[in-house]
């Protein structure tokens, strides 16, 4: 074996220039495979951590008519409101990983300030024990967050700016109640937000509770969400699952937030179908090289072909020549392509780049993410594309060795 690996690797040296070439389409493949992994990682991550954070935690408590109204684009409907029991609220402090929970009214209103009218959420919460499940207080730039028994309500800053608004500044909220009559709500601006979420920033109001359900025509416990904070993101699935057991004798709906994040899930699923789509056809463009690359390597050699069966060489030896050859091109060209691609990474994750600069804002606002990206290792990543570029090169190499190798040994010799 070890007389066949030298011989492949002299020709390998001999035909250097080849072998580069050929080595640099799979490494161009690598380095673009494991950058736009590393965005699609860092992207999907940063965005359900901003969905948990200031959207949907964990694990989201609500009825299924709300979810059905939300999914078709409707209103979010007031009939959907419910007071929960203390029995479920102990069920939900039971789970394993259980960290806070809160509960949460939205609903549908128009902001009013001047002459101008935008549409929003209205997110009435209980401060206390929201600030335990989200981390709006955290980013609040003026002003302050809502208290207990405070009223007005905090907007994002990008409302603020729409409107020219400031703290202190007054406001109308305009919906309707729960018996469909219209109704409002006047104050101040008691604070402003600037979250890494853009949706908060512009479409969502927070008001107390207490504030809200007596303009609603709702009781004072009433709500239509309860949200729930785990200390570890990975069990929530698991988690939402044995609460929706616990939950089946009632009219509640547990699901964890890659079920309320839809959208984020189909996005993630899209983005690496693309990826792996693209890697394909570099791969298939390399496939094609080192097929080629074989083929002329078995032009050039038919004499040496020849030589090599009259010798004693079996079929099977020469095509594994052959395959050498073309493993070690892959070789060659997935090392190049995963040393290059972890400067790439490594530059990425330092220094990362501002969104906005290749993205417009409002296109971004689907996604709970702005500011600057950084980049996400993956170690795994870099030990399956050297796999699968090898493996490629490998496979992609047997069909024309078996043909070289079929050659009669007396006419390769006189290069008939």
């Amino acid at each position: 074996m070890m007389y066949l690996i030298r011989i492949a690797l002299r020709n390998l040296l001999r035909r250097r220039s080849r072998t580069l070439v050929i080595g640099s389409i799979l490494a161009i493949a690598v380095v673009f495979f494991l950058l736009i992994e590393s965005v699609m990682v860092a992207m999907m991550d940063l965005s359900f951590k901003n969905a948990i954070d200031f959207e949907t935690p964990h694990i989201e408590v609500s009825r299924q008519g709300l979810i059905d109204e939300e999914a078709k684009g409707n209103v979010v409907p007031l009939e959907e409101t419910f007071s929960i029991s203390n029995s479920t609220e102990e069920t939900i402090a039971g789970l394993a990983d259980y960290q806070a929970a809160t509960p949460v009214l939205d609903f549908s209103a128009d902001f009013i300030a001047g002459r101008y009218t935008f549409p929003v959420l209205v997110r009435s919460i209980e401060p206390d024990s929201f600030s335990q499940v989200f981390y709006h207080d955290q980013y609040v730039q003026t002003g302050a967050f809502l208290e207990t028994g405070q009223s007005g309500v905090v907007i994002g800053e990008r409302l603020a700016q729409f409107f020219d608004l400031d703290v202190g500044d007054y406001f109308t909220l305009r919906f309707r109640d729960r018996q469909g009559s219209f109704n409002t709500m006047e104050g101040e601006v008691r604070g402003i937000l600037a979250t890494p979420h853009p949706d908060m920033n512009l479409r969502t109001v927070f008001v107390a509770r207490e504030a809200a359900a007596s303009r609603l025509g709702l009781a004072n416990d009433a709500a239509n969400r309860w949200m729930v904070r785990l200390t570890q993101r990975g069990s929530a699935p698991e988690q939402s699952q044995e609460l929706q057991a616990s939950l089946s004798n009632s009219q509640l709906v547990a699901r964890s937030y890659r079920e309320a994040a839809e959208f984020l899930v189909a996005v993630e699923a899209w983005g690496y179908i693309e990826t792996y789509f693209i890697l394909a056809l570099f791969l298939l463009v390399g496939a094609v090289g080192i097929v080629a690359a074989v083929i002329l390597s078995a032009l050039e050699r038919v004499s040496e072909i020849g030589i090599m069966k009259a010798m004693g060489l079996r079929e099977n030896e020469i095509v594994r020549v052959f395959v050498i050859e073309a493993g070690g091109i892959g070789l060659v060209g997935g090392l190049i392509g995963c040393i290059l691609g972890a400067l790439s990474v490594g530059l990425f994750v330092i220094y990362g780049f501002d969104m906005s600069f290749f993205l417009d804002i409002d296109a971004m606002s689907a996604f709970p993410l702005q500011g600057r990206l950084y980049g996400a290792w993956n170690t795994s990543s870099f030990f399956f594309i050297l796999a699968v570029v090898v493996a490629i090169a490998l496979l992609s190499s047997l069909l024309p060795a078996y043909t070289a190798a079929k050659k009669d040994p007396i006419e390769a010799i006189r290069r008939r």
